[in-house]
């Protein structure tokens, strides 16, 4: 048995702090249907971009009562067109896996670069209890990458190990005629590697840009990581990368 709840539409608030971070709370506090435990398994992201030249990345946020655990997604990517973007798409689906005790009250959240327009979130739940698989974002809208020089991000820290089977990166290039890939290196204590990635494609249009879905690298025999270990996400872009965002689902 399955259902799913929508939050907001929310217009977000880049400048709002909540709970320590730039968050703004999509829709309201839920509480989970008492016939649980369920869990959550994928999510729906909707929202809209309305000026030219705004970053769409962001993180997406969940926190549940009586659930250990951190829960952050990259989300989003390109860059906002208000009079030239593209045409209305589909809503960025995000799979995770988060177990939720019977009394559990959600809450969403999402700490975006830009102000967004009616931020909706849908949860998709499947009835027991599935296995936890945390997930741990950096970056967002007080970094950004300035083009051929590398960009650390090193507030990555795992409270238990597991094995690295996701990434997820957005960022925006808002400036005309420029390239939108980039170079992602995972530096993880204890390993050789290189875990190095190719990320981003086509041109920037600062005025005719439009959103775009956050990168998605899947790993499936997945990169091992201790409990407690920074990991350093490395990030060199060809051109100047606003906002990059990237986020680790670790099983």
């Amino acid at each position: 048995m399955e259902y799913s709840k929508v939050f907001g539409p929310t217009d977000s608030v880049a400048s709002v702090v909540a709970n320590g971070r730039l968050k703004t709370q999509i829709g309201s506090n839920y509480d989970i249907r008492p016939d649980g435990p369920y869990t959550i398994y994928k999510m729906r992201v909707a929202k809209g971009n309305v000026a030219n030249a705004k970053e769409c990345a962001g993180i997406l946020e969940i926190i549940a009562t009586g659930v250990d655990g951190t829960f952050e997604y990259a989300y989003g990517n390109g860059t906002g067109g208000a009079t030239n973007s593209g045409q209305n798409g589909p809503a960025e689906e995000i799979e995770c896996s988060i177990p939720l005790k019977k009394a559990s009250i959600i809450s969403v959240y999402v700490n975006d670069a830009e102000i967004a327009k009616d931020v909706t979130i849908s949860l998709m739940l499947k009835k027991g209890s599935g296995r936890k698989v945390q997930s741990y974002a950096t970056g967002g809208g007080t970094f950004d990458c300035t083009a051929d020089t590398l960009l650390a991000l090193t507030n990555i820290k795992p409270t238990s190990g597991g094995m690295i089977k996701e990434i997820r990166v957005a960022g925006s290039v808002v400036a005309d005629a420029e390239a939108g890939s980039a170079k992602l290196v995972l530096n993880i204590p204890g390993l050789k590697g290189p875990f190095e990635y190719a990320i981003g494609n086509g041109p920037g249009g600062a005025t005719l840009g439009g959103p775009q879905h956050a990168d998605v690298i899947d790993i499936p025999d997945g990169i091992p990581v201790k409990g407690n270990v920074v990991v350093t996400v490395n990030l060199t872009a060809a051109e100047d990368l606003k906002s990059p965002t990237v986020s680790l689902q670790v099983v």
